[in-house]
Order: C-alpha cells, then sequence, then structure tokens
C-alpha cells in the first residue's frame, strides 16, 4: 500500500505502522527540502568561483590592449590563448568590441548585457550561445591615447555551465550522503522509540488475554503512563459495572431457587394428596389449600421478576421520562382501592393539583409505589387507614405511604430493606421482597428512602425523597423492564 493511500485509510494499518509513517513522512519531506535548498546555494557557490575566474580571464585580456598610432591592438599570445580555450570541462569563447560595438577580435555574436555596466566593473549574466546556456561576463575598459567618444572597449567573455554543475553536484553529494546516514540513524532511533512507547499497550494485550472469563477483578495502573490511565480507569469501570451484574444476577438466581423450592414442592405434595382422596369434601378442602399456595407462589414468582428489573444493570437501559408524581400516585392508589375494601382497609389520596415532575422510569415507579401501598395493606388491621401523599418544595419531592399499623420495631427498620425478611408474629401473608424492591428502583432513580414512625406515634410511614425536577433536565438512564 502506498503512503498516500495508508494516510487516507489508518483503519487498514497498525497503530505501530501509522505512528512510524507520521513521523518518518516529516523526516524524509525535510530531508528533500534540505536537498533541494543545499542544491541551490552550491550551485551558488559554485557560480560564484567560476565567476571570478571569467572575472580574471576579462582582466588578462585587458591588459593585452594598446593603441599604436591611434589604433587598437591586442596581442594575445597563442600560449595565453591556449589556455583560455583548453578548458576539459567547458567551451570558453571571448570577444572584444571597441566603443562603437565593432569586433575586434574572438567570437562574433556573443551575448550581450542587457544593461551597460560602470567602467571597470564586471557584469555577470546568463544567456546562450551556440544552443548552449552559457555564463557571461562583460567589463568595459577605458582606453587612453584614442578620440573621446572612442575611449574604451568591452571585453565579454563565455563559459558553458558544466564545471558549475559538476562543482554543485559534488557538494550536494558530500552534503546528502551525511543527511541520507542520519535519517536512517533517526528511522531506527524512531522505530525503537516507537516499540517501546507501545510496550504498555501491549502488555495491556497480554494481561487481558491471559485471564479467564471469570476474573474481572480491575486491571492495574500502577505502571501505566498517562495516556493510558483514563482507558484503563474506563476499562476497570466497565469491569466493575460488570463484576455488579453478575453478582446481582447469581444472588437473584440463589435466591429465586432457594425461595421457589418448597412452594413448588409443597404444591406437589398437596396435588398428590388431592389425587389419593375420595371424599369430595376433603378434595375441595385440599384444592382450597392449592389455589391458596399458588396464589402466594404467584406473588413471590411476580416479586421476584420485580425485583430482577430493579437490580442495577440487570436489565436494558432506556432514556428516563418527565412524569406527574401526583397522576402517577394518584392512579396506582384508585387501582388498589378495591384491594383494600376487600381489606376492610381505609386507602386514601392526598396531593395537590399542581402536577409534581420527577425524571424516571413510570412502570418502575408505578411498581415501586404498588409494593408500598401492599406491605401497608397487608400488615394493617381491619379497620385500618392508609394515606398516600405527594408533596414537592423547591429542592425535591415526595412521595409517601403512611399507615396506622402495628409499625415496626427500631431496631429492625433497617433490616426490613433486606432480602426475604420478615418481622415474626404479625400473621400476614408475604415474602419480604417489597421493601428490597422498593429500595433497588429508588436508588436507581437517585432517590432516597426513610423509614419512620406515622404521624400519630402509630404505625409506620415510608417516603421516597426524588430530587427536584430542572426546568430543563438532561435525559438520564433507567432500567427497562424485560
Amino acid at each position: 500500500m502506498s503512503l498516500k493511500a495508508r494516510l487516507r485509510a489508518p483503519e487498514n494499518a497498525s497503530l505501530r505502522e501509522q505512528l512510524l509513517v507520521r513521523l518518518l513522512t516529516p523526516v524524509v519531506l525535510v530531508t528533500l527540502i534540505s536537498s533541494v535548498i543545499s542544491y541551490y546555494y552550491a550551485f551558488n557557490y559554485a557560480t560564484l568561483a567560476y565567476d571570478y575566474s571569467l572575472y580574471d580571464s576579462a582582466l588578462d585580456i585587458s591588459r593585452q590592449v594598446h593603441v599604436i598610432n591611434g589604433e587598437l591592438r591586442i596581442d594575445l599570445p597563442r600560449a595565453a590563448l591556449d589556455m583560455l580555450e583548453s578548458d576539459k570541462h567547458d567551451n570558453v569563447y571571448y570577444m572584444v568590441n571597441d566603443s562603437q560595438g565593432r569586433l575586434i577580435t574572438g567570437y562574433n555574436g556573443l551575448p550581450l548585457p542587457k544593461k551597460a555596466g560602470i567602467s571597470g566593473k564586471p557584469v555577470y549574466y546568463d544567456d546562450v550561445f551556440v544552443d548552449s546556456p552559457v555564463r557571461l561576463t562583460a567589463l568595459t575598459i577605458p582606453v587612453t591615447g584614442l578620440p573621446q567618444n572612442q575611449d574604451h572597449i568591452q571585453i565579454v567573455v563565455a563559459e558553458t555551465l558544466n564545471k558549475r554543475h559538476t562543482l554543485a553536484n559534488e557538494i550536494l553529494l558530500g552534503m546528502v550522503l551525511p543527511e541520507l546516514l542520519l535519517v536512517a540513524l533517526i528511522g531506527l532511533l524512531i522505530w525503537y522509540g516507537v516499540a517501546r512507547g507501545l510496550r504498555p499497550l501491549i502488555d495491556l494485550q497480554a494481561e487481558i488475554s491471559s485471564r479467564s472469563h471469570r476474573d474481572l477483578s480491575p486491571l492495574p495502573v500502577q505502571n501505566a503512563p498517562g495516556e493510558l490511565r483514563a482507558l484503563v480507569g474506563a476499562m476497570n469501570g466497565l469491569l466493575s459495572s460488570l463484576s455488579i451484574a453478575l453478582e446481582a444476577q447469581q444472588r437473584f438466581i440463589a435466591d429465586a431457587a432457594h425461595q421457589l423450592r418448597t412452594p413448588l414442592a409443597g404444591l406437589r405434595t398437596q396435588t398428590e394428596l388431592a389425587l389419593r382422596q375420595n371424599d369430595p369434601e376433603e378434595v375441595r378442602k385440599t384444592l382450597r389449600q392449592i389455589d391458596t399456595a399458588t396464589a402466594r407462589t404467584t406473588h413471590l414468582v411476580n416479586q421476584l421478576l420485580a425485583l430482577a428489573r430493579a437490580e442495577p444493570g440487570a436489565n436494558r437501559l432506556r432514556a428516563a421520562q418527565r412524569i406527574d408524581l401526583t397522576e402517577l400516585a394518584r392512579t396506582t392508589a384508585t387501582e388498589w382501592v378495591p384491594h383494600a375494601i376487600e381489606r376492610n382497609i381505609d386507602l386514601g389520596f392526598e396531593g395537590g393539583i399542581t402536577a409534581v415532575g420527577v425524571n424516571g422510569d413510570p412502570i418502575l415507579l408505578k411498581e415501586l409505589l404498588g409494593n408500598l401501598i401492599d406491605n401497608a395493606i397487608r400488615y394493617t388491621p381491619p379497620g385500618g387507614q392508609v394515606t398516600v401523599a405527594v408533596t414537592s418544595a423547591l429542592r425535591n419531592c415526595l412521595l409517601s405511604v403512611e399507615d396506622n399499623g402495628p409499625g415496626i420495631p427500631a431496631e429492625e427498620r433497617e433490616r426490613v430493606f433486606e432480602r426475604f425478611h420478615r418481622l415474626l408474629g404479625n400473621g400476614a401473608d408475604g415474602c419480604g421482597l417489597g421493601l428490597a424492591i422498593v429500595r433497588e428502583i429508588a436508588y436507581g432513580h437517585g432517590a432516597t428512602v426513610a423509614l419512620e414512625e406515622a404521624v400519630g406515634g402509630h404505625g409506620t410511614r415510608i417516603s421516597i425523597e426524588f430530587p427536584a425536577l430542572k426546568e430543563n433536565p438532561p435525559l438520564t438512564v433507567t432500567q427497562e423492564p424485560a
């Protein structure tokens, strides 16, 4: 794959390859730019050096200029001409013109400078002669002994560029070779540095790969670099959440197995007894017992399913909704009125006409309130009262269920929220899961649960305090029932 393709499709390359490409590419580009700049300066220096040689040649020619009987004479010895024209690498041309531009000696047609130079000062310029690029110098020399309008000559010396390019290439080669060695050394150091820098990732991969699916302990963060600590922290948070979810699942399975084993065994025993009985009255009596046991088992299964939905991490998550707590409490209390009438319980509701908004899951909140009302009706003797109330303040909303039953002793008020814990000697049916479900749902909604004596000092009052809903609340997450 080409470098351009790799830069465009990093998802196809490993992190090591991406780092090497991104680190080495600037080094190579800088080296190329440096080579171009170096060649430019090398050629300029070569040009400057050979320009002095051209100037010396023009001076040598000027020293051979004489005026004899009012005429210009240039006597170039044959040895001087041979030295001037015997360059192995380049062709050298010269031309001498008088002040009128007439050729005195040399090669006719050499390019002249576009601007006239100062007398005695060389002018350097580039042009083409005999289809070859040449470097030229033009020197204007004053000559004594001639008329005033003919008192100077112009000497032009030209040379092809072979030696200049050769010298520039040699300078460039002398500079580039060390740079290439330096780039190779930098590449090795970058490769080594990337390998050492990625070592923590390789160690983390090895640590995760060596674990079994049962090992959810936190990953070590002591030796991790700063950039990896956030990743390791996030993974540890995920492992912690998975551990909590698995523990909750295992605890639920163990509790369900333990609690369902006895009633199911009792149902089977009573069914076998009914099958052996011949007296219709005895069979009817046994069937009534089976019906009662079935109702209790159904209630237990429903409570277990509600607990499974309420446990953190046990089910899917969804965005919370804005709920009118007053309307939800009024509707739920109304649904429990027939059951309260059967038990001769006065079930009432207290709440204003103003909506009290909270963020939450309406199904789970209805389950919470249903468990509170069910518990109050079960443990309140006939003729008693149960009151559901909703109040709101600036910073919180309060949902409470109060009864005038026997109450809960102070030493038992914390234990009643434990799973399958029931108060002894009250004679009420139950499985000991109602308040555990209430606490799990409340905690999942960021609410707190308080259990205290009723206002009159006789009975129980359970309050759920929700945080007040802001005007534009952010969406939160809560558990979606299975």
